[in-house]
């Protein structure tokens, strides 16, 4: 039975809003406070004492790889670019297989954190550097998670927020990038309305992460994975309903060009004013993400935080795949969106509010081809209107539509978005201050203290850790310019473990050269782009003009650094000498040994007492290549988890062809 929403009475939220609220942050409370208990040295806090099944691993991977930015920036890239928008999440899709052969790799390191991996293979100063990038990429996707879901909080509670925060007129600093000076500024700016949701936000996710480090993580995880997919969901059938079915997608299909298309063409593409999404820019995409999520440093306690090796790898892929799943399911609901916002029963159309009517005219008018006829102020500002609506979309149809349905839902989907925040941030926040600990306080500023002291500084780095995260997203304009930073950051470094765990040859050095003419090109391209263009020496078709900027576009700019990186890393490999054989045989050991259930190891990166045989290598003649050799399992897992990703992509298509 439908029932009617009754009347709002606090932020926009009905009382049955509220108790589900209540009742979901009592739960998540209990759990942090209940796994203070279980939490007795660092193996405990950083990697939950490695006790968990594959359902527990799968859905740690689920909830901390998928956060509630990661649907709303699906949905916005759809009302902007229509089914092509779902490569801004299938960009990690041709990654996945290659999860069920990377998972056991990194739990036969055996390590606390992915430093532990740089200073078993290379070195003290190595694994340092890498701390420092690793504590840097958490704050970014902390940041970007945290972004998105304040965007999308504000939309569910019909812009309150943004009502409350003008009335309160709090001013903060504000970092921009001035595109003309090329320089950052800090300017001061009033308190957003989502800003204050995101506060909300961390406030929850700090106090049972500090509290019960990963393994409270975990175990809220698999609560927040289950709502997380209840929140993937839960919008789609009610937006099919008040567009009238599934069928009307195809029938106002016109309303965007190219709506139904998996691969936006380069005239959709140069409407939006962005890349075109292209085989090759997918390619490209794909690439720098599968170079950059083994490094990602929640990834290590994904893959670790298991029994045996076989939970890790089952966890990592299966949890991601489910993450796929929900993929397809944002996607169709920004595309019902485009429908029911622009369609000639948009609620905007129909409203008696003139502001509502604005809207629509200019949402109409950014799809139109008139729009490039318009001059560059006019088009600038129905362009700023039209991401703004983008971002907010999916909170803004949930705002629209479930109070119509019944009460509590609303609720029940604000619950589920903090979940799926939630989950990523708390495992990047412990991971993250793991990696201050352990590899920076511990080793080189305060050492030989107790494991006490030791949980006390991971706790406090972890808050230090989150505030820096708070003060980076004021810095993004949409989502995905906050997705685009989320992707490319973590590649550079990520070169050097994927050459590192194959290659013997990859040495200190080439750590070193690989990873920062990596970072000083992809600055290069994506801030003094004008310079590189004045060169004369590369071809017009790798730039863009942006606002009367030149800029290199984003396939050239991955091409570029991740090119340069891996280059300059290969020749300064064949270049320099060896690393000690010791520190060799020792770190290959590890790799070639697997992991026996309960087995014990003295300290991260090393063997228990009685280990396993080691395998063999897949070419045993080579002294350099260190490949181990596939098992049954190995290859029967890396071909199904290749059907099942051409059965995700085939079954996308031929939704949109059905619609």
């Amino acid at each position: 039975m439908i029932l009617a929403a009754q009347k709002n009475i606090w932020l926009g939220l009905h009382p049955a809003d509220w108790i589900v609220l209540a009742l979901y942050f009592v739960v998540i409370l209990a759990i942090g406070i209940w796994s203070v208990k279980k939490v007795k040295d660092m193996a405990d806090f950083f990697m939950g004492g490695r006790r968990f099944g594959k359902v527990f691993m799968m859905f740690f991977a689920f909830g901390s790889g998928t956060s509630s930015e990661q649907a709303i920036s699906v949905v916005a890239g759809t009302w902007r670019a229509g089914l092509a928008g779902i490569w801004w999440q299938f960009l990690w899709l041709w990654a996945t297989p290659f999860y069920w052969i990377v998972a056991p790799i990194m739990r036969r390191m055996r390590a606390l954190t992915t430093a532990d991996f740089f200073e078993t293979r290379f070195n003290g100063p190595t694994a340092v550097m890498y701390s420092f990038y690793g504590i840097a990429i958490s704050i970014t996707f902390i940041a970007g998670g945290l972004f998105g879901t304040g965007k999308m909080v504000d939309a569910l509670t019909g812009n309150e927020l943004d009502r409350i925060a003008v009335k309160a007129d709090i001013m903060v600093p504000a970092a921009e990038w001035d595109a003309k000076e090329k320089i950052f500024k800090i300017t001061e700016r009033r308190l957003q309305g989502y800003e204050y949701a995101i506060l909300a936000v961390t406030v929850m996710f700090v106090i049972y992460g500090m509290a019960g480090g990963l393994g409270a993580a975990i175990i809220t995880d698999f609560i927040q994975g289950i709502l997380t997919i209840v929140f993937s969901f839960l919008l789609l059938p009610f937006v099919f309903y008040q567009i009238g079915g599934f069928g009307e997608l195809h029938k106002q299909a016109d309303l965007k060009q190219g709506m139904l298309d998996l691969v936006a063409s380069p005239q959709v593409a140069a409407t939006l004013g962005s890349e075109p999404i292209t085989p090759f820019y997918v390619f490209m995409l794909s690439v720098t993400a599968l170079a950059g999520i083994v490094i990602q440093p929640h990834i290590m306690g994904v893959c670790g935080a298991g029994k045996t090796e076989y939970e890790g790898r089952f966890g990592f892929t299966v949890g991601n795949f489910l993450k796929r799943f929900c993929t397809v399911a944002w996607t169709f609901t920004g595309l019902a969106c485009i429908v029911w916002y622009m369609g000639d029963n948009s609620p905007l159309k129909t409203s008696d509010d003139p502001a509502d009517q604005a809207i629509y005219q200019s949402l109409v008018m950014r799809a139109s081809p008139e729009y490039n006829q318009l001059p560059d102020e006019e088009k600038a500002r129905i362009d700023k209107h039209d991401r703004n609506f983008a971002d907010k979309l999916f909170g803004m149809a949930a705002h629209d539509i479930l109070p119509r349905i019944a009460p509590g839902l609303i609720g029940l989907l604000l619950a589920s978005l903090l979940a799926a925040v939630m989950s990523t941030s708390d495992a990047q926040m412990i991971i993250s201050s793991g990696l201050f600990t352990e590899n920076i306080y511990r080793k080189c500023i305060v050492k030989n203290r107790s494991q006490r002291h030791y949980l006390w500084v991971g706790r406090l780095s972890g808050l230090i850790i989150v505030i820096l995260a708070l003060i980076l997203q004021t810095t993004f304009t949409d989502i995905i310019a906050a997705l685009k930073v989320i992707v490319k950051t973590p590649a550079c470094i990520g070169i050097s473990l994927w050459f590192g765990i194959v290659w013997r040859r990859w040495n200190v050095i080439s750590v070193w050269v690989s990873t920062l003419t990596g970072i000083l090109v992809w600055i290069a391209v994506a801030f003094r782009a004008d310079l590189i263009h004045q060169t004369g020496l590369f071809p017009e078709s790798m730039f863009k003009t942006v606002k009367e900027q030149i800029v290199m576009r984003d396939v050239w700019q991955m091409v570029s650094f991740m090119g340069v990186a891996i280059l300059s890393g290969i020749i300064v490999s064949l270049l320099t000498k060896r690393q000690s054989q010791e520190k060799l045989d020792h770190f290959y050991q590890l790799m070639h040994t697997p992991v026996k259930l309960g087995e014990v190891v003295p300290s991260p990166c090393t063997l228990p007492e009685e280990p396993e045989p080691m395998g063999k290598k897949l070419f045993p003649n080579s002294k350099d290549i260190e490949i181990p050799r596939p098992t049954f399992q190995d290859l029967g897992g890396f071909v199904l988890a290749w059907c099942a990703v051409f059965a995700i992509i085939y079954l996308t298509k031929l939704l949109a062809e059905y619609a």
